[in-house]
């Protein structure tokens, strides 16, 4: 299989796509991180998180307008040749595979405590690795299309747990209305930025995409809709949980779901919140796998990506298994990966955006002379 660029797909399957990466987080720990940040104005942190999140796409995306129809890769080696471009596969490629590690073994770990509580743990985990080596044997026409299909679904999903939790809600769990104080929900809500860490793919994307206008476009309706989600699930879950009460629950929109009961005939819905979320793990996993090999393909100049799957599934298996426990993956990515991801996404990509756009003014300014 070839480095896929001659691959074109649509505006809302690139919507899915990158929506899809950044709104796992609700499913898995981001309501309960706003409370332990800012307390019950987690909601407040988490519009303030997604306020900065466009600030900064929107400085990014008026930075890339020069280089239509090229990835990150091209434009760092536009930047600073193919050192450079190295140096940006690398990196990136490796802060996707760091995320799929510690996705990999957190929702293992989570479906093993709520569902299969007996089995072994790397019994649990193979299915997720037998899911993401098919998708990338498959390409990455066939991960768009199917999250074109599957995230409708698990966003009515969501959206079911929402509107049903709703007579549980109890409107005096938001005050005081500051939390924990403005300093937390300000300082802790910029490095908090890195939620949107995966937005990088969206810079990936562009050889399979039409046009600039595609790509920025895509970009603002992405963050947009996991605006939504990111803080109507904070605030939903601050309405149910009242502080410190909200700080134990290990799954947040399980437990969510676990209180809802609507008479004899609607109970047990925390049933619907385990299938919702395994297919949205497995389109996510599959995303970040994929783009974690492409990346460090296209780096190291290989023209050829599937020889890389198994070796890759491999090490990615190895990998989610190095922390001893669940503990350790949360300090891995609360203390590095949701305090610093952001100066990935946005200072590094941003930066070389940047300094591609002086290495080409430079180079007009020689061809005008």
């Amino acid at each position: 299989m070839r480095m896929e660029k001659k691959i074109k797909f649509g505006r809302w399957e690139a919507v899915a796509l990158t929506s899809n990466l950044i709104c796992t987080k609700v499913f898995l720990y981001f309501n309960r991180l706003t409370v332990e940040d800012a307390g019950n104005a987690g909601w407040l942190m988490a519009i303030f998180i997604c306020a900065v999140a466009v600030a900064l796409y929107s400085l990014q995306i008026w930075l890339y307008k020069k280089f239509e129809g090229k990835d990150i890769l091209d434009i760092a080696e536009i930047a600073g040749g193919k050192i450079l471009k190295a140096i940006t596969g690398f990196t990136l490629g490796g802060l996707l595979f760091l995320l799929a590690a510690i996705t990999i073994r957190k929702f293992s770990e989570d479906i093993k405590t709520i569902s299969l509580p007996t089995s072994p743990l790397s019994y649990v985990m193979v299915f997720f690795m037998a899911g993401i080596v098919i998708a990338g044997f498959l390409g990455v026409e066939s991960i768009v299309r199917h999250s074109a299909i599957v995230i409708p679904i698990v966003v009515a999903g969501y959206v079911v747990i929402l509107l049903g939790i709703m007579p549980k809600i109890d409107v005096t769990n938001l005050f005081p209305i500051f939390g924990t104080g403005l300093k937390d929900i300000l300082l802790k809500g910029f490095y908090r930025t890195s939620i949107f860490a995966e937005l990088l793919v969206l810079f990936m994307l562009p050889p399979f995409l039409e046009s600039y206008e595609d790509v920025k476009n895509i970009g603002y309706v992405s963050i947009s809709l996991c605006s939504f989600f990111l803080i109507t699930g904070s605030l939903v879950y601050i309405l149910v949980f009242p502080y410190p009460s909200s700080l134990e629950p290990f799954l947040p929109v399980f437990n969510m779901a676990r209180l809802i009961g609507l008479g004899r005939f609607f109970q047990r819905i925390e049933s619907l919140f385990v299938f919702i979320w395994v297919m949205s793990a497995l389109i996510y996993l599959s995303t970040v796998f994929f783009f974690a090999m492409y990346t460090v393909s296209k780096a190291a100049g290989l023209k050829y990506i599937r020889p890389m799957i198994i070796p890759f599934a491999i090490i990615l298996f190895s990998t989610a298994f190095l922390p001893a426990d669940l503990i350790s993956v949360i300090k891995v990515e609360s203390g590095f990966v949701n305090t610093w991801g952001w100066a990935v996404t946005f200072v590094f990509t941003g930066l070389i955006f940047l300094w591609a756009r002086i290495v080409e003014h430079g180079r007009r300014k020689s061809r005008g002379k």
